[in-house]
């Protein structure tokens, strides 16, 4: 193996373990307020978002628009997210509906 590929992965590694261990080895001691716990509930909300609106309003011919596979598949996952609280489960549904119509459309 090559040292600049070993360097480049020993960082990756660096750079992917630190954000998750960092605030696991600070904030376990300490107890987490209130108001930081109500706002940690809206991150998943957060990534539902950043990963479907994109998706929905830039569609790959560069122009602003939406199309009706990843309209129906997002109103399907949106109210799948809302009822059952589930992130992971919010994804794959998501991805088996956008996959499912294209090939029925």
């Amino acid at each position: 193996m090559k040292l600049e590929v070993f360097w480049v992965l020993l960082g990756m590694a660096i750079v992917t373990f630190l954000p998750r261990f960092l605030p696991m080895a600070f904030l376990t001691r300490r107890a987490i307020p209130e108001k930081m716990k109500i706002g940690l509930d809206y991150i998943p909300v957060a990534i539902l978002s950043a990963i479907v609106f994109p998706l929905l309003f830039s569609p790959s011919n560069g122009k602003v628009g939406i199309e009706p596979q990843v309209l129906l598949a997002a109103l399907v996952v949106f109210i799948f997210a809302h009822r059952m609280k589930n992130l992971w489960g919010s994804v794959i549904l998501g991805m088996l509906i956008y996959w499912g119509l294209g090939y029925i459309l």
